[in-house]
């Protein structure tokens, strides 16, 4: 019995194998470095980002943790609604600022501490 040469059928067939080979090596290849990844992310004792945003079951933001155009820190925690109701930060001059607002959005009280200890309420009426 001697050997016969590949049918058009046949090569066809082998071609279509090394598709699919080439594919499983593809793919093996991009889980071993996902699996990779995920391990060193689980493994890190730093996360870096910009902007980290809470939602809640609805897919609303309630909370967003940041920076803020003066390049600190910022937090700011928003209702069911979408309101911004709270914001903690830094000012523009540096000193820390706590800021809350009604339902609405609208500014009712402004807490701010600055550098040299004394501390300035705006909108606060007592009842």
């Amino acid at each position: 019995m001697g050997l016969t040469p590949l049918t058009a059928k046949g090569m066809a067939m082998v071609m279509t194998i090394d598709r699919y080979r080439t594919w499983l090596v593809a793919l093996t290849v991009l889980w071993i470095v996902t699996a990779t990844a995920v391990v060193a992310l689980m493994r890190a004792e730093t996360l870096r980002v910009r902007r980290v945003e809470v939602l809640n079951s609805q897919g609303k933001t309630v909370a967003v943790l940041g920076v803020s155009p003066t390049d600190g820190g910022v937090l700011l925690i928003y209702d069911g609604n979408g309101s911004l109701r709270a914001a903690i930060g830094l000012t523009t001059k540096g000193d820390v600022a706590i800021d809350l607002n009604d339902a609405s959005g609208r500014p009712k009280v402004t807490i701010q501490v600055s550098d040299n200890g004394s501390v300035t309420v705006k909108g606060l009426r007592g009842r």
